[in-house]
């Protein structure tokens, strides 16, 4: 039980990971599987091959043993021959050894300096080698110098002298090779150890390497259930994403339906309260004696519903434009002659809020694909916020400009009272009001900068803003420049200029045109 709570509860911190953390792990197992064995593998390969030099090293310590034992046999035999010949050629292989027995000497002693207790036998074999070389020099001498004596030439060598000459020596022979033989079997059974050495670490090795395989065979199993796993609930979370998004379209659509439905049935009994009040007040001009608090409620009847107008107006907009433009919706339209003509326009607007307002366009004319009453509401827009929140006295700076890329770039921009840096991410909300109050008592609804941004998008457009307190604010709009293989009947893109309206500065005059002028 147990183990199963501990399960569940690693399976439930599992699953509770980020999936970027998971992958991660996911992917590290069979990694971590492989340097692992890689690590093992070089340390198990490190040691064998350590183990090889030291068996090899021990092969050549017990040759170079076995080759000064031979010297000295060489040499031994040589006098020998020597003495009972008297003939000078077999004192070659004694006259090689006295060569090759010091070099053996020395480099077994460098062979063995890692071994304290074979470099003490060497001590003791090195002794008695230069024993036996001294005697057999000895006994060489004797021999050259019986040699060199013709008085003596002619005496017979007794066999007791001979034999008396033969075993000089004998004891420190013997013994010499008897050190040598401990020498060279002390090695033999180093070599038997590291030899047994080394098998054991090649069948670890091999022991080693079939469990690596074996955990990184089990490792990559596992990491690829995880993988499939992971997969599985990725799957079900797009089809749940899915889901919901299509249940989240259906709701909007039927809210945008809902929207307009409603927006375009109220349409009709506000215009015919709008129509009443005002012909109420027209009466009441008429009636000199009318009481004043009825014509204040008329007033206030014709201005709350030309507010409520404009709201329907504004919602029924953007219920009907939402998303991408039709392309036989668009036309080619001139930017120059748009922003000039809404420039004249608004100049008006801009000396009764006692502001000067400042245009400039290139000379070289800018082409646009769009809906030239959609896009001049937009700019209209946001001509009217510059002007309701710029004190008297101040400058709108409305200029057209080409950049790179294709593209056209639509400044609005004011010296007003500027927008905190908090509120310009939550701009273009809808119903979004930077000062409530102030917003409310200026007649604006919050829907003028969404209608705006909305319009753009439309047209494949950009629309940001810079602005800071106290200093002014800047609209920028980006729209891509019409391409030259577009094809156009020059007298349709007249047609669709001219006929365009201009936009109605007195949002009070009509219920139609009211919602050119939404503010923030």
């Amino acid at each position: 039980m147990t183990q199963l709570h501990t399960a569940k509860r690693l399976k439930h911190y599992w699953q509770t990971l980020p999936i970027r953390v998971r992958g991660t792990l996911i992917i590290a197992i069979p990694v971590a599987c492989l340097f692992s064995a890689l690590a093992a593998f070089a340390w198990l390969k490190a040691s064998l091959v350590e183990d090889e030099i030291w068996v090899q090293h021990t092969q050549v310590v017990r040759l170079e043993a076995k080759r000064l034992l031979n010297a000295l046999v060489d040499a031994e035999t040589a006098v020998r021959g020597y003495g009972l010949t008297h003939r000078p050629e077999f004192l070659e292989p004694y006259d090689i050894s006295q060569t090759v027995i010091p070099a053996s000497l020395n480099r077994l002693e460098d062979l063995v300096s890692d071994n304290p207790q074979q470099s003490l036998r060497l001590q003791d074999i090195r002794t008695l080698t230069q024993k036996n070389l001294v005697i057999f020099q000895r006994k060489i001498a004797l021999k050259q110098e019986a040699s060199d004596r013709p008085e003596q030439s002619e005496v017979p060598i007794t066999a007791a002298s001979l034999y008396d000459w033969l075993d000089e020596g004998k004891a420190t022979m013997n013994e010499v090779r008897w050190k040598i033989d401990a020498f060279a079997e002390a090695e033999e059974a180093l070599l038997i150890k590291r030899i047994r050495h080394k098998d054991l670490y090649q069948q670890i090795t091999w022991i080693a390497l079939c469990i690596a395989g074996l955990v990184g065979t089990l490792g990559a199993a596992f990491a690829v259930h995880l993988f499939y796993q992971l997969e599985r609930e990725l799957v079900d979370r797009e089809n749940n994403l899915r889901q919901t998004n299509q249940r989240l379209e259906v709701v909007c659509d039927q809210l945008q339906r809902f929207t307009a439905n409603a927006s375009h049935e109220l349409r009709a009994p506000l215009a015919a309260v709008l129509s009443n009040a005002q012909v109420g007040l027209m009466d009441l001009e008429d009636w000199d004696s009318a009481p004043l608090p009825l014509r204040k409620k008329l007033t206030k009847i014709v201005d709350l519903t030309k507010r409520m107008s404009r709201l329907v107006s504004d919602l029924l907009f953007l219920a009907r434009h939402e998303g991408l433009l039709a392309s036989e919706n668009l036309r080619r339209v001139e930017l120059n002659g748009l922003v000039r003509g809404l420039a004249d326009d608004w100049k008006l607007e801009a000396e009764a809020h006692q502001l000067k307002l400042d245009s400039q366009q290139p000379d070289t004319s800018i082409f646009v694909s769009a809906d030239v009453n959609l896009l001049r509401q937009a700019i209209a827009n946001l001509l009217s916020n510059a002007c309701r929140y710029t004190p008297p006295g101040g400058t709108i700076h409305f200029n057209l400009m080409p950049s790179q890329n294709q593209q056209a770039i639509i400044l609005v921009q004011d010296t007003g009272i500027g927008i905190p840096s908090e509120a310009i991410p939550h701009l273009f909300e809808r119903f979004y009001r930077v000062d409530p109050k102030r917003s409310k008592a200026s007649g604006g609804l919050g829907l003028g900068l969404a209608i705006a941004q909305q319009v753009i998008q439309a047209h494949r457009g950009q629309i940001c803003v810079h602005s800071s307190v106290g200093e002014g604010t800047t609209f920028q709009i980006t729209l891509p420049v019409a391409t030259i293989d577009l094809q156009f009947d020059s007298a349709s893109i007249d047609e669709t200029i001219s006929l365009s309206p201009p936009v109605t500065l007195d949002a009070a005059s009509t219920v139609g045109h009211s919602s050119s002028i939404n503010r923030i």
